[in-house]
């Protein structure tokens, strides 16, 4: 199968660093894309994205197979529970108000300002969903614009967030969310206390992984991952073997051999990748990324909860790079967190992580009005 990473909250990808990035270390990039029955795409994406499509490099990942189809009937009815859900808990209201510079007790549709509004497909969101948020006063149909529904933006990016995550649970291939907008990823996996959740490993690189720089032309990364791709699998074998292991794992000495060893053999791994990068003509420099990994052992488990409670890191090791003539002393972190019950069984079925942050610059993320 193919390792994908499914992008949200939004369709159109940053374009700079975060697709670049992702086109180096996945074997495809995905986002969520309406069609219509002729199978139309019923969204403006960018030339850099048909690009990758007629190169194979993107997939158009369909909401229609969450929102309508009868084999995963079970599935939408756990997202659209948990999108009402979250709706309506204090914490999103008050995010809601914040983001829209609100003192009042409820956000009024017809006073957000135009900024503030997203549009989401009729083939993205069911009538029941859609008289909900109505109720909500988050969003409504426009006269003539029967095929699109007006969220407030908040809510959309939330709604997006949810629907990807659930996509990836019943795509057909391999495939992972990632974003580069932490407050939703926050909203996806909410971190809460022991007995509303389970525990989960945040494995965080800072400064580490070599990323192509964001003027470097598609073509060039993807004629690299063709000529060079044993020494990319090779480098992405040493990061997944090591979080596979970081699931495995009985004990936090077991846990700090693994993660010693790990970084020892990064160092190397890291030199090696930018000098093929630098003899592809690929200026790169260091980025970071968060991923979020399921437990697998039931001692540590336990000790996850010890951690928690006293508030403890349970790996923090500087990764110095200047060994290899690199200005840079990064970081690995390994930290404990309780995630909703909700999460369970996605954990569960994974030896990969589920989730993926993407911590680089940003590049005006939210700059379009259709999500």
């Amino acid at each position: 199968m193919k390792r994908t990473i499914l992008y949200y909250p939004t369709i159109d990808i940053p374009r700079k660093s975060w697709l670049r990035h992702a086109l180096l270390y996945w074997d495809e990039v995905s986002s969520i894309v309406p069609k219509s029955y002729d199978v139309k795409i019923l969204n403006e994406l960018s030339p850099d994205i048909h690009y990758l499509i007629d190169e194979g490099q993107f997939r158009a990942i369909k909401p229609e197979d969450l929102v309508y189809k009868n084999d995963n009937r079970e599935a939408f009815y756990q997202f659209r529970d948990e999108f009402i859900e979250v709706v309506q808990s204090p914490t999103f209201q008050q995010f809601i108000k914040l983001n829209n510079k609100s003192e009042s007790k409820r956000i009024h549709f017809d006073k957000i300002g135009k900024n503030r509004i997203a549009r989401i497909h009729n083939n993205k969101i069911t009538e029941s969903i859609f008289h909900f948020l109505q109720e909500q006063d988050l969003a409504k149909r426009d006269k003539g614009q029967n095929d699109w529904v007006s969220f407030e933006k908040t809510t959309a990016l939330l709604y997006m967030s949810l629907l990807a995550k659930y996509l990836a649970d019943i795509d057909s291939e391999q495939t992972t969310i990632g974003t580069d907008y932490a407050t939703y990823e926050r909203f996806n996996f909410k971190r809460v206390k022991e007995k509303e959740g389970f525990p989960i490993v945040s494995f965080s690189l800072e400064n580490v992984l070599p990323s192509p720089m964001s003027d470097v032309p598609l073509e060039k990364i993807i004629d690299f991952k063709l000529k060079r791709k044993q020494n990319l699998l090779h480098f992405k074998k040493h990061l997944s073997d090591f979080q596979i292991k970081v699931s495995k794992t009985k004990s936090q000495a077991e846990l700090k051999e693994v993660a010693t060893t790990f970084k020892e053999g990064l160092v190397k791994e890291v030199e090696d990748l930018k000098a093929v990068l630098g003899d592809a003509k690929i200026d790169s420099n260091l980025k970071s990324f968060k991923s979020l990994i399921n437990l697998k052992s039931p001692t540590m488990l336990a000790t996850a909860g010890v951690f928690i409670d006293n508030k403890l890191d349970l790996i923090n090791l500087p990764i110095d790079l200047t060994a290899i003539g690199l200005t840079v002393i990064g970081a690995l972190e390994l930290t404990f967190n309780y995630i909703e019950l909700r999460n369970k069984q996605r954990a569960k079925e994974r030896e990969s992580p589920f989730s993926y942050i993407y911590q680089a610059q940003k590049y005006s993320l939210i700059n379009r009005h259709t999500l």
